[in-house]
């Protein structure tokens, strides 16, 4: 006849109370903060889960923010575009103003200064910063893209940032986009004085000067001071075409105003026109890429939502059966005590009868 000791009974009855207070701590761990997984070791592929949907969670807010700044960067260039386009069409309404030849010099020479003044604030325009960076200069964001007389000191880059897994768009715009004519367009790389009577006073400057003169398809006679000739290579000429830019244009209505050159004018209205026509197709590109970096925000919201359900379902404990399950090991523990009690409840007289 076998006979159980009492140390076995009393190891017995530890680890039946020990095993029951281990689950009712982790129920009362869940009931705290209604997680049903507190560690890895209770779901691993949950976690695992549950790691990727936190890690997506800090990619979209990290997408939000770059969109944010993206949005603050082409509204504030699109507000600059708006006052460029406010500008040509002043501009314009000046060239037709004075398209004909029956108006007086000296009116057109008042013009002539308002022109000016159109033509500073164009190049005020172009070296817009926001914040300490310059909005047209492509990559080169923190030098003067334009120079006093409109000379482009930029390069022909474009800052991208990402606002959604592999989505990128433009938040600046260079300066030879939305300032210069588009390539194939060119114009004749004449002097902004061109048919006027300031030509020739320049061409007589020149002369004194001494400076070379480039002729196509001819040699060039190159004037020294000793009054010496040599003839150059007709693949030094220089090129005949050039972009032409808003600066160019309104300086040559300037000059022809002040001429009082109707012509000129009148051959400068469609060269106007291709300047409003540019700075639309700017503000169609920036108003497209809000509305693609607006989509791209809904899209991280509706993520966020079907994540956070997913989640939700791997993560998150059932109230009902969470308090249902810890009701009963209340009880099993409970009983567990009460057995154990009278279980450890015998003396020595009691094995002597």
């Amino acid at each position: 006849m076998s006979r159980v000791s009492e140390g076995s009974t009393i190891h017995a009855v530890n680890y039946s109370i020990g095993k029951t207070k281990k689950r009712l701590e982790n129920l009362q761990l869940q009931g705290s903060n209604l997680k049903k997984v507190q560690k890895p070791s209770d779901d691993p592929v949950g976690n695992m889960e549950i790691l990727s949907i936190r890690s997506k969670k800090i990619d979209g807010e990290q997408y939000s923010r770059n969109a944010s700044v993206a949005k603050a960067q082409l509204t504030f260039t699109e507000n600059a575009i708006e006052e460029l386009t406010e500008l040509v069409v002043k501009a314009k309404e000046l060239a037709i103003s004075q398209s004909s030849n029956i108006f007086d010099p000296a009116i057109r020479n008042s013009i002539a200064k308002e022109v000016s003044q159109l033509h500073n604030q164009a190049i005020s325009i172009g070296n817009r910063r926001l914040g300490s960076k310059y909005i047209f200069g492509g990559h080169k964001t923190l030098s003067k893209p334009f120079s006093d007389v409109g000379k482009y000191l930029g390069d022909d880059k474009q800052t991208k940032i990402e606002v959604g897994k592999d989505t990128f768009v433009p938040i600046t715009f260079n300066g030879a986009e939305v300032f210069f004519q588009k390539n194939g367009s060119g114009m004749k790389d004449e002097s902004p004085l061109a048919n006027s009577p300031f030509e020739k006073i320049e061409d007589q400057y020149i002369l004194q000067r001494k400076e070379p003169q480039f002729i196509e398809n001819e040699p060039v006679i190159n004037r020294t001071p000793a009054g010496e000739s040599s003839e150059v290579e007709s693949s030094q000429v220089l090129p005949e075409f050039a972009r032409s830019s808003l600066f160019t244009d309104l300086k040559r209505l300037e000059n022809a105003l002040i001429t009082n050159n109707h012509e000129i004018i009148q051959d400068l209205l469609p060269s106007l026109d291709e300047n409003l026509d540019r700075l639309v197709e700017v503000r169609t590109t920036i108003g497209s890429t809000i509305n693609k970096i607006d989509n791209s925000l809904s899209n991280i919201e509706k993520s966020n939502i079907i994540n956070e359900e997913y989640k939700s379902n791997i993560e998150d404990a059932d109230v009902a059966e969470l308090f249902t399950d810890l009701a009963r090991q209340q009880n099993v523990l409970n009983a567990t005590y009460k057995s154990s009690a009278q279980l450890m409840n015998n003396n020595l007289m009691k094995f002597i009868n």
